[in-house]
């Protein structure tokens, strides 16, 4: 570091005055750092010299051991992209942590290519690093944040792997002002991304919806931008509903939102062997290794059914005048082409209403979905009405339902009458409300690609998690559907105990749409037929069997002593 006693044309100059004289004419100089001058050395010219081949170089004042010695084409692209908000699902080792923190780095720098561009704003800067616990930004955030800053740059800073309520790094900039990165966690809970005001937020791993919702007033006054890093290993959750889908979509504008996949074989600094190492690893759990290796995401392991977006969702979004939908309500000489099926669950907290056709192949499309929380039976009559109307659904669509209430169901029907509608609904059967076999024969048609849902469905539905007496739940937008097909669950089974093979509603928040899905498989759909076991052969049966094979063999073998010329006892030709 620059020592106490500098001088400058014969005036004593403090450290901090030296400093800002040096930041101050950085961008037009060059230096070689002197031998054991490692104070000297920029970790961040290096990782953008592309002058310098080395895949990884030792660096004195690095936190995190051997330093990255350029950033591969992922990253580069990340770097470079203007959105509002990036979001990078990117596997293990892949180098998200890294590019998090030279992101913020350069920002508080001055030196980031946005700002070089003119399209983005030079320090002073105010940023956030948030992990999910303080134990994370400790022992992570932190040494990696410190090790991409050069070393005459930091003013201020906690010591990473200790404990501490000193969460900034003070930094000065290359134009010689003061930017700042604070350290967040998100087990502090939401409130404590309140009453501040910052130009950039970077999210190590997939942060709590409402930490995000808190956030984003903060970034209004700056035009402030994020950067999300995370392994996907949650499955399909609020990120996937909300951002992920809706982006790949386009229903999320790109200059707000981008996302991008990498993998651990995108890294340079990682060998083959070590990936072939993971992968034998985890070869029997293909969920993890694909988001562990690829960054995608994947089904939860527990999960009760086998939903995968990619696989189960339509090819296209569709709407009621689209040729699709039109030729779905057709008929031909007075027959239908297709078979309009619904389900319902009714609950006071959760009624959930599904319906869908059948095509002349079989499968089954779930076109759309009504879930009402807490309303009266009047609205919810209206709101399957309305829906119902809006696809412009044949009155001979069959609706089963169930309610814990006998006479729910009389009283939803009384309330469609007097809402003037042609549709109604009737009691399922008690022997069809089987939940294991109802999720045996979803799990089959899923599997079998015989169950379609339409993609886009509810993108605009807001409705509340854990919604219950005393609590008004957590606002969650996307299907409901989609959400509960995708942590729907089966309980971890306590220590010492036997695990239920028993879906746990719990895990899925009522799994309502799930119990209305059920019913109108279970209702309209026939089991798949139970293969014909298999005949064990009688006592005489096997002694006929082996005495047919002890004939044929003599056979066999008077063929070969003739030359092959015939069975024996036949004439044969004389020479």
């Amino acid at each position: 570091m620059w020592q106490a006693d500098d001088v400058i044309g014969g005036v004593h100059v403090s450290p901090r005055t030296r400093l800002v004289r040096t930041a101050l004419s950085f961008a037009t100089r060059t230096w070689v750092p002197e031998d054991g001058d490692g104070a000297r050395i920029d970790p961040l010219r290096r990782l953008l010299d592309p002058e310098f081949t080395e895949k990884t170089w030792y660096y004195e004042f690095s936190k995190i051991g051997d330093m990255p010695g350029m950033l591969h084409p992922k990253q580069l692209e990340a770097l470079n992209h203007d959105a509002a908000h990036r979001w990078l699902f990117w596997g293990n080792q892949s180098g998200k942590t890294t590019l998090g923190a030279v992101d913020l780095v350069l920002k508080a720098l001055g030196r980031h290519p946005l700002q070089l561009a003119g399209k983005t704003r030079m320090p002073p800067r105010t940023a956030w690093a948030s992990a999910l616990g303080w134990e994370l930004w400790e022992r992570i955030l932190l040494p990696e944040l410190l090790s991409w800053i050069p070393q005459d740059r930091i003013l201020d800073a906690p010591t990473p792997f200790k404990h501490s309520t000193k969460r900034d790094i003070v930094i000065l900039a290359d134009n010689g002002r003061e930017s700042r990165i604070t350290g967040k966690a998100a087990e502090q809970g939401a409130d404590k991304y309140q009453s501040a005001r910052v130009h950039d937020v970077w999210l190590d791993e997939e942060h709590p919806e409402e930490v995000w919702d808190e956030m984003q007033p903060r970034l209004l006054r700056f035009g402030g931008k994020t950067i999300a890093t995370m392994t996907p290993l949650k499955g399909f959750t609020w990120v996937h509903g909300r951002v992920y889908e809706p982006i790949r979509t386009g229903r999320l504008p790109a200059e707000r939102h981008w996302y991008s996949h990498a993998g651990i074989a995108d890294n340079p600094g990682i060998e083959a062997a070590a990936i072939e190492e993971l992968k034998e690893e985890l070869k029997h759990n293909p969920s993890q290794l694909s988001s562990r290796l690829k960054g995608l995401f994947t089904r939860p392991e527990g999960a009760v059914l086998p939903w995968d977006p990619e696989k189960h969702l339509t090819k296209e979004p569709f709407a009621p005048d689209d040729p699709k939908m039109i030729i779905a309500r057709g008929r031909v000489q007075g027959r239908a082409l297709t078979n309009w099926y619904g389900g319902l669950d009714l609950g006071k907290w959760g009624f959930a209403f599904v319906f869908g056709y059948t095509d002349h192949e079989g499968v089954f499309t779930l076109v759309d979905e009504y879930f009402s929380q807490n309303e009266d039976v009047d609205t919810r009559a209206k709101g399957m009405d309305a829906k119902l109307k809006h696809w412009r659904i044949p009155d001979t669509i069959s609706i089963p339902a169930d309610c814990a209430d006998p006479k729910g169901i009389e009283d939803l029907n009384a309330a469609l009458e007097r809402c003037s509608s042609k549709y109604s609904v009737f009691a399922i059967e008690g022997e069809l409300k089987a939940k294991t076999a109802g999720i045996s024969r979803v799990e089959n048609m899923l599997n079998r690609g015989a169950f379609l849902v339409r993609r886009g469905m509810s993108a605009d539905l807001t409705w509340m998690l854990g919604m219950k007496a005393g609590s008004k739940g957590q606002p969650i937008m996307g299907s409901r559907w989609m959400w509960e097909a995708s942590n729907w669950q089966y309980p971890k089974a306590a220590d010492g105990k036997v695990q239920k093979d028993e879906p746990d509603d719990a895990t899925a928040d009522g799994a309502h749409t799930m119990d209305a899905t059920r019913y109108l498989i279970m209702k309209h759909f026939a089991a798949d037929p139970l293969p014909k076991p298999k005949k064990h052969p009688t006592r005489l049966e096997r002694i006929q069997k082996e005495m047919e094979a002890l004939d044929k063999q003599e056979i066999e073998e008077d063929d070969r002593r003739h030359g092959g010329g015939g069975k024996y006892g036949t004439i044969l030709r004389q020479g």
